[in-house]
């Protein structure tokens, strides 16, 4: 019996280069500085990226599965071939996406601590509950109402640092992993 093989849905749209495996993603630009933003007045070294372009290729990564490997192909319409431009345009893309890559880490930390932090105060309003509920012998409402509010206060910030670490933590390590493939995208340039 024939085995058929399976097609991702990604291969019908995206070409894949067939000496590397990489699949690739077409880019058509008239010419060299329309893949900076034409608002940035800053130096072309330290321009940012056109945000129509950092979204496309954002949509493009949805996409494609996140274990295959990219190349970037810009294909240009200019008589004149530049190496200088081409060496600026990958020097700009390197420097997008690890600022982009520097944000991601500072808020995985940042989810980190906070987690660590609503953890402390949680094992703390439970200590309090565990001390005072063994002291407390009366049998006022008022007593009850606070010893409840600090079990109760208790296991909500213990339920939000466990979601904030375990579930919330998710997408963050996602992203870097597709920066991380950007970063390690192959870029080339066809005229």
């Amino acid at each position: 019996m024939k085995r058929i093989k399976k097609t991702k849905k990604y291969e019908t749209i995206y070409r894949r280069n067939k000496s590397t495996g990489r699949v690739i993603i077409d880019i058509a630009l008239d010419d060299y500085i329309e893949f900076f933003h034409e608002w940035d007045n800053s130096t072309i070294k330290k321009r940012d990226i056109h945000p129509e372009l950092a979204e496309f290729l954002d949509l493009c990564s949805e996409d494609i599965s996140l274990r295959e490997k990219l190349e970037i192909n810009f294909s240009l319409n200019t008589a004149g071939i530049s190496k200088e431009k081409e060496e600026l345009i990958r020097i700009s893309y390197h420097n997008y996406y690890n600022s982009l890559k520097r944000l991601s880490n500072r808020k995985t930390k940042r989810f980190f601590k906070l987690s660590a932090v609503l953890l402390f105060i949680s094992l703390s309003l439970l200590s309090l509950y565990t001390l005072l509920a063994n002291r407390i012998q009366s049998k006022a409402i008022i007593s009850n109402v606070f010893l409840e509010s600090l079990l109760i206060g208790g296991w909500v910030f213990t339920w939000e640092a466990v979601h904030m670490l375990f579930l919330d933590i998710i997408e963050p390590f996602r992203r870097r992993r597709e920066i991380n493939r950007f970063l390690e995208a192959e870029i080339t340039f066809k005229y």
